[in-house]
């Protein structure tokens, strides 16, 4: 395996590992591996500044989204405080 993901690949199943390969993902991608909503989702992507569209295309870079998310303490499509959702809000 590549860079660190073997540090903990005793955690991981299949649909990991076929998800941590793809740099792009799609909103539907996203709403099924994380378990979130598409406008809680979609939010979430613009807020993170991941979105890249062309056309009626649009890709979210996983590396930025999941960075956000860490760094914000979004889990499993929760805020952990939702008062602060609207003034962090950045379109």
């Amino acid at each position: 395996m590549t860079g660190n993901i073997w540090m903990c690949s005793h955690l991981l199943d299949t649909d990991d590992l076929e998800f941590g390969k793809h740099e792009f993902i799609t909103y539907k991608m996203g709403q099924e591996y994380y378990g979130m909503g598409e406008h809680k989702f979609a939010n979430l992507a613009w807020k993170s500044g991941a979105v890249y569209k062309c056309g009626k295309l649009v890709l979210i870079r996983r590396d930025i989204l999941e960075a956000y998310m860490r760094a914000n303490n979004v889990k499993e499509g929760l805020y952990e405080s939702e008062e602060d959702e609207d003034a962090t809000a950045e379109y």
